[in-house]
């Protein structure tokens, strides 16, 4: 069975606002809707990846249920959204019927990303986990809207949880990593207002002032999930000395960050990154992790270092 694709007509004088992989995370979500002063005349296109992996699983899935009651409310499905034991049988049917891929005049909605623009031609697996998709991909004529692949895997040298609008492509990924990129992560909204783009993000780390001022500095090198291989060169508390090894570049990265896969390879992520972050005294960012000498901050959806 091919892709279920359904074409949908969106107003180009109505906001409209895509959010992608809220996995679980109700009070992220309620958070984020409040923030960008979400309204029920609003066109809100939500694509996959609805409740699977994260605290609040079935109440997230209900309260998408009932908003998708709303005309405007359009809801699309992730690879993470089948079949779990906890599903009633209205909530397994309602999940079922969802389509994989939204298309109206301008745009095309997708979790994962398209093999082609013939819809019956690949199986919908294909077009939930499309790995890494804006990379692989050609350009298309409409806008290809995702989610899925957390933007952050397309950042090589400083690590960012914004959306990413390529316009060479026509392709914009908007996954923040919520859940995923479990210490970081961000959850996302892209709005679409007269053609234009702009996003909003709502995380919950805690807020912290900052001391004193820094410059920028390194932000040559962010380890990504698809080059995630590094060799310990120098083990040390908490973190260690580590060459990657598709660059041959050095790098400092925490232990706790450090993890190895199903083939024993030693892979990084999250805190694998040499940018230290530009900042003024008495300014606010948000707090990731902190160790002896330094601080792994967030500030505007950027990832970065600040010495203590």
């Amino acid at each position: 069975m091919g892709a279920i694709s359904r074409k949908i007509s969106l107003s180009a004088e109505r906001r409209i606002i895509c959010i992608s992989d809220i996995h679980g995370h109700l009070d992220l979500f309620q958070k984020l809707l409040q923030k960008i002063g979400y309204r029920p005349d609003n066109q809100l296109i939500l694509l996959g990846d609805l409740y699977a992996k994260g605290p609040k699983r079935h109440e997230t899935l209900q309260f998408i249920i009932r908003m998708a009651e709303n005309p405007n409310v359009h809801v699309l499905r992730g690879n993470c959204d089948w079949g779990e034991d906890y599903l009633t049988p209205e909530e397994a049917a309602w999940q079922d019927d969802l389509p994989h891929i939204l298309e109206t005049e301008d745009y095309i909605f997708v979790h994962g990303g398209l093999p082609s623009m013939e819809y019956d031609a690949f199986e919908p697996v294909n077009c939930m986990k499309f790995d890494n998709f804006m990379e692989r991909a050609g350009r298309f004529e409409k806008w290809v809207i995702t989610g899925h692949w957390p933007v952050n895997n397309y950042c090589h040298e400083i690590p960012c949880f914004n959306p990413i609008v390529n316009a060479e492509k026509h392709i914009i990924a908007i996954d923040g990593g919520c859940v995923v990129v479990h210490h970081a992560g961000q959850l996302n909204a892209l709005l679409i207002e007269n053609g234009r783009f702009s996003a909003a993000s709502a995380d919950m780390l805690p807020q912290i002032r900052v001391e004193r001022a820094q410059p920028a500095s390194g932000g040559t090198l962010y380890i990504t999930y698809t080059d995630r291989f590094v060799e310990v060169l120098e083990h040390g508390e908490p973190l260690s000395l580590c060459r990657h090894l598709a660059s041959g570049k050095m790098l400092e990265i925490p232990n706790e960050f450090l993890w190895r896969d199903w083939n024993g390879r030693l892979g990084a992520g999250v805190g694998a990154t040499d940018y230290w972050m530009p900042v003024e005294a008495g300014e606010t960012v948000s707090l990731v992790r902190e160790y002896p000498d330094r601080l792994l901050v967030k500030r505007n959806g950027v990832l970065g270092w600040l010495a203590r």
